[in-house]
């Protein structure tokens, strides 16, 4: 009977500690008021102490350990407040630890999502990957105040390589570890006051979770309210899902992400520094993407408004006509309406100047190769379907990492490749961490080569760590290497601004637009301006945006800028036919 007594005091005094701190607090105070009591009794009974003090005196000598060099009497009262003053020192050390451990709890609950979130326009980003440090990086650009990052991944990992990006002090930047797609995590981030959402993950069912998550809250909190909310996907049959759970008030904006690499890949492969040129776009340190709904060219013909915002240091591309349209680019005749939106291209801080190279003779390589690609051997099927429509007349031959690897003499094995092959470019895949390895020591031997050999060989290297480009990414070797990075890019594109991603999905989708470099001296003979060259395009419904002089690429240059044979010029190209009976294009 008195053993099941004290189990149960026991077990209510266990569940009581862990109610939390209020509790614990009480049942110390009880503590110390019965220890107090019991002891004053005993010093009454057992030292003839005066009833008024007892307590008192205990109390005092519990609160103040410096008491003890003042207690007279006997030696028993002595070591009684001796042990008291002992039990004291220790019963401050508990509240201490107490407070201590609450702090603790308290900090570790707000790192793990357990608050919420009090901001305004805020910028979400659930998931965490390479895509993630980029889409911060741009948001940082773009002067975002506030970006929230919710993953499961360690918070002090993620926190250190924010760290790294320029400007993160500026930015009021929060992260939270916990699982994505819990309603109970995604509700604490305030979703209703949040300026855009950014889903990233590797595995496209976990993202539709987050996306059922997310309109049950907004369905639920009857938020009326417009969120860009941007999701990757790695597989084509995700997209027919997401879209079939949109509605009016829940857009969700896609970006399958092989289908922009491939494209990108395949006329990276023709072009060599084309992924130079979607950087400089996508990024908001690069050349900016704007849309005018509100314009003053109503009745303009469409060549007159090109000349007045060249005028000013833009590129007129085209018109749009409605959300979610792609770049239209019309007759250099057509008198544009009023309810016509303009996408120009805004020039940035940077040098807009083209170098001079008087004395080094052009050397420009037309665009039929003989391509070595590099990857994963499962990825072959897939990877040749996707870029064979974009490279039908350049010769392929596929190598994977793993037929290099067994290869004792691995310098040896390429070389021979490479020659066997008359090889003319490099194609080096990779799509994640553990193959970016792989492909990095590749590209070493594959540099060394070349530097020994004096090979005139182009390399186009895919990576998925922003971290191990960095590493590797070198001039000398005319490297032009194409990351995640620009997914992230175009998610950061599509949270602060939807109707610019459309313009840049139409550039990077199968039934695109293109952009594409070609010789100067294909199209004149003679040198001619910026400008000049620009009005010749602009009647066969093509827009030059820049031109490539060797390794430099310069986009929206001065329009008095001289060109020769010495240059590539980049254009976009109007190759899909939209409607046949559409005015604005026929």
């Amino acid at each position: 009977m008195i053993k099941d007594i004290s189990n149960y005091i026991k077990y209510r005094i266990d569940r009581m500690l862990n109610k939390g701190l209020f509790y614990q607090l009480m049942l110390l105070v009880f503590a110390i008021i019965i220890l107090l009591l019991t002891v004053s009794i005993f010093i009454i009974v057992a030292f003839k102490y005066p009833p008024k003090q007892a307590f008192w005196d205990s109390l005092m000598q519990f609160i103040d350990t410096g008491n003890i060099s003042s207690v007279e009497g006997n030696t028993g009262i002595v070591i009684t407040f001796l042990l008291v003053t002992f039990v004291g020192v220790c019963g401050w050390g508990s509240l201490i630890a107490m407070i201590n451990k609450a702090l603790q709890d308290r900090i570790n609950n707000l790192s793990k999502g357990n608050a919420f979130i009090m901001e305004k326009n805020h910028a979400i980003i659930l998931g965490y990957g390479e895509e993630a440090l980029t889409i911060v990086e741009e948001f940082i650009m773009a002067k975002v105040k506030t970006i929230i990052i919710l993953s499961e991944h360690n918070v002090d990992v993620i926190r250190k390589r924010v760290s790294f990006i320029k400007g993160y002090k500026n930015t009021n930047i929060i992260i939270r570890e916990g699982t994505t797609s819990r309603i109970e995590n995604i509700k604490l981030l305030n979703i209703g006051k949040s300026s855009s959402i950014s889903i990233i993950n590797n595995d496209d069912t976990e993202s539709l979770n987050i996306l059922l998550a997310l309109k049950k809250i907004i369905e639920e909190d009857e938020i009326d309210k417009k969120i860009n909310i941007c999701v990757l996907v790695h597989e084509e049959d995700t997209i027919e899902i997401i879209k079939s759970i949109e509605d009016k008030n829940f857009v969700i904006h896609v970006i399958y992400k092989y289908e922009i690499l491939y494209k990108l890949i395949a006329q990276s492969i023709i072009y060599t520094g084309l992924s130079n040129v979607y950087e400089d776009l996508f990024s908001n340190d690069g050349n900016i993407f704007c849309i005018e709904n509100e314009h003053h060219y109503e009745d303009y013909s469409f060549k007159d408004a090109a000349l007045k915002y060249l005028d000013k240091g833009m590129i007129l591309l085209g018109i749009t006509k409605e959300d979610r349209s792609q770049l239209l680019i019309p007759n250099y005749d057509y008198v544009i309406k009023k309810e016509n939106r303009l996408v120009f291209l805004s020039r940035n801080d940077n040098d807009d100047s083209v170098k001079e190279y008087s004395n080094i003779k052009p050397s420009i390589i037309k665009y039929k190769n003989n391509i070595l690609l590099i990857c994963e051997e499962k990825r072959y099927v897939e990877i040749i379907k996707e870029i064979s429509e974009y490279i039908e007349n350049h010769s392929i031959t596929m190598l994977s990492y793993d037929s290099i690897k067994s290869e004792r003499n691995k310098y040896k094995f390429i070389l021979e490749k490479l020659k066997k092959e008359n090889t003319t470019k490099i194609v080096l895949i990779s799509e994640d961490n553990i193959t970016d390895v792989k492909s990095i020591n590749v590209l070493l031997i594959i540099r060394q080569i070349i530097r020994k050999e004096n090979l005139n060989i182009a390399i186009l290297s895919l990576l998925n760590s922003i971290q191990k480009r960095n590493l590797i990414y070198s001039d000398d070797v005319r490297d032009f290497i194409v990351s995640g990075k620009l997914i992230g890019m175009l998610m950061a594109q599509a949270s602060l601004s939807s109707n610019i991603l459309y313009i840049f999905c139409g550039l990077l989708s199968k039934n695109g637009k293109d952009i594409i470099m070609s010789p100067y001296a294909d199209y004149f003979n003679e040198s001619k301006s910026f400008k000049d060259v620009y009005l010749y395009f602009i009647q066969k419904k093509t827009i030059l945006i820049g031109v490539k002089r060797y390794n430099d690429v310069i986009l929206n240059p001065n329009y008095d800028t001289m060109l020769d044979n010495k240059d590539e010029i980049i254009i976009i190209t109007n190759y899909v036919l939209e409607d046949e009976n559409e005015e604005l294009i026929y």
